[in-house]
């Protein structure tokens, strides 16, 4: 259906401790289909999403859906979702860009995938299609990024003699 995203968990945590969800907006969809196709479906669906702004004491971000449904190779439905998902900072913490990226991206599809969801759910049943069960959602962790162990020379640190 589609990949998984990788996420810097470490990185979500930084930020969430310092957030609070706002709210979950619709602000855009469309929707389409060719009323003479039938019979189930195979989907294809993605997801992304981003920073769409950010002030001293909130952050707004965008997570965008895609979702193309297919009967015999040929695109029978389309279907393209948005919501705005704001978030309220708490104090005024001093985050790192990167930081707030992967929170975002991580806490948006988190907020909004249910909303997805069912939204998807409604509008396949009533173009006359079984209804589309999105199922969950995928995250895959960050590996730790490993700093190279420092070279020791056996001149600069020589063995412990024996007598």
């Amino acid at each position: 259906m589609g990949q998984a995203s990788i996420v810097d968990f470490a990185a979500v945590g930084r930020v969430s401790k310092f957030v609070e969800l706002k709210d979950v907006r619709l602000v855009e969809v469309s929707a389409k289909c060719d009323p003479k196709a039938t019979g189930p479906l195979e989907a294809e669906f993605a997801h992304q999403s981003a920073i769409a702004g950010r002030g001293e004491d909130s952050l707004e971000v965008t997570s965008d859906y895609s979702f193309i449904g297919k009967a015999a190779q040929v695109s029978v439905i389309e279907i393209k979702i948005k919501y705005l998902v704001v978030y309220e900072f708490k104090g005024r913490p001093v985050l790192e860009d990167g930081d707030v990226s992967q929170f975002a991206m991580a806490n948006g599809t988190l907020h909004s995938w249910p909303f997805v969801r069912e939204l998807l759910f409604g509008l396949t049943s009533r173009m006359g299609f079984p209804a589309f069960k999105l199922g969950v959602m995928h995250f895959v962790p960050q590996k730790p990024t490993e700093k190279p162990a420092e070279k020791v020379s056996s001149a600069e640190n020589p063995a412990p003699v024996k007598s």
